[in-house]
């Protein structure tokens, strides 16, 4: 997932099937990066699937039969998820401040586009298998708990991208493989079939929102390629929540990050020789653009100011092994904020970063569970005693934790200040 923005909290679109991948896939990085969006997702890789951000908890690594981590917090409640390796069933459960849940769901998959929390829009599927077409429902949860949305579906691939108080936007490709972006205000519903349509149906891929749902970008994969190539939709949503194609063309983007305005996107470029990867720093309906800054990483995110890059490299051979694992911010006058490098004597060990949503703190999870908090300004870092599975960065001067065993709990951030 990429995560773009409500009023006051993320519309993330992403999958419980990809809970601790994108961490293990930087355990065995090499230079070319971008090739890793082509899996992200935890089931059969016949066919390229979804990628998105990892929010990789460490106790998924581990041998213990439940994974705990958090999908997303806010200083009004939190998504926690919970996969068990006994069960093909993965559990998503909203809280709120006080810690009592909202609401829960399970399915063999499931994903969700945060509003302000509890509130969520999540799409369920009965199976678990992300590669064929399955059967869910679509929920759109009110912070009680109750439903403002229903929707059963059949067939298809399909993701929510984004839930405000009075707009729900998603994206389903059916069995025809007609890939068609919905938009839902008050009790009518308005849809666009993209002219786009491909030999084979999969997920869409890139999806990135707006704040509002004002602006999408539509990705559908193109197979049958011998590089990644993807049909990419420019879509505007009117106040009436009419969607229209704003432009279309042929692409080699597997990932693309939004701004929380729809203005700018950072995009992944899946390039051959490996050197010849480039990021990305495009205009709401262009293609073409700056190039950023840094190293090619596995995720970019994009705040109201600053754009964040995660990623890795590493080496093994008979005799030595060695990982190392990177984190940059970087300012949208393309300046570093902030740079650092976590070089690890062997290929398991790594560190899987995630912000708040000024990109102005960082909370990081090691292999072995260590929690490190870092102040994107004044470069102040700290390490939080104890062993957690997952830390957000939330408003207030908090962090949000989970432990392995699956106990949730909000901190105060130990670099948190000017």
């Amino acid at each position: 997932m990429q995560r773009t923005r409500t009023s006051t909290a993320p519309c993330r679109m992403k999958s419980v099937l990809e809970v601790g991948v994108v961490l293990a896939a930087l355990l065995v990085l090499t230079l070319a990066a971008p090739a890793f969006a082509q899996s992200g997702r935890v089931g059969t890789q016949q066919h390229r699937t979804p990628w998105a951000p990892g929010k990789a908890a460490a106790s998924a690594l581990r041998d213990s039969s439940t994974s705990y981590g958090i999908w997303d917090a806010q200083p009004t409640g939190a998504l926690v998820y919970t996969r068990s390796d006994s069960a093909p069933e993965m559990t998503l459960t909203a809280t709120d401040a006080t810690g009592k849940t909202a609401w829960s769901v399970a399915g063999g998959d499931v994903w969700a586009a945060s509003a302000t929390l509890p509130a969520a829009f999540v799409a369920v599927y009965a199976g678990s298998d992300p590669n064929v077409l399955r059967s869910g429902e679509l929920r759109a949860y009110k912070a009680d708990g109750t439903l403002r949305f229903h929707k059963a579906f059949k067939s298809a691939f399909v993701q929510p991208l984004c839930d405000t108080q009075t707009r729900l936007v998603w994206v389903e490709v059916s069995a025809k493989k007609v890939t068609r972006v919905f938009v839902r205000q008050g009790s009518r519903t308005r849809s666009l079939a993209l002219g786009y349509r491909p030999p084979q149906a999969s997920f869409p891929n890139p999806t990135a929102s707006s704040t509002n749902g004002g602006r999408l970008a539509v990705g559908a994969y193109m197979h049958k390629t011998d590089r990644w190539r993807t049909m990419m939709y420019w879509l505007r949503v009117s106040g009436a929540g009419v969607p229209r194609v704003v432009s279309h063309a042929v692409t080699d983007w597997p990932y693309l990050a939004m701004s929380p305005d729809g203005t700018k996107a950072a995009v992944i470029s899946d390039r051959n020789p490996p050197e010849a990867s480039r990021n990305l720093w495009v205009d709401f309906g262009k293609f073409s653009g700056r190039l950023l800054p840094g190293d090619p990483p596995t995720e970019m995110e994009v705040g109201p100011q600053r754009i964040f890059e995660m990623g890795g490299y590493g080496y093994g051979n008979d005799s030595i092994a060695w990982n190392t694992s990177t984190v940059a911010v970087i300012d949208w006058s393309m300046q570093y904020a902030y740079q650092r490098a976590w070089t690890w004597n062997n290929s398991t060990d790594s560190i899987w970063f995630r912000h708040d949503p000024a990109i102005s703190y960082l909370a990081g999870i090691d292999t072995s569970g260590a929690l490190t908090a870092i102040n994107v300004d004044t470069w102040a870092m700290a390490t939080v005693p104890g062993t957690y599975a997952d830390a957000l960065p939330v408003a207030g001067g908090r962090v949000a934790t989970i432990t392995p065993a699956g106990v949730l709990n909000y901190i105060v951030n130990p670099v948190a200040g000017p």
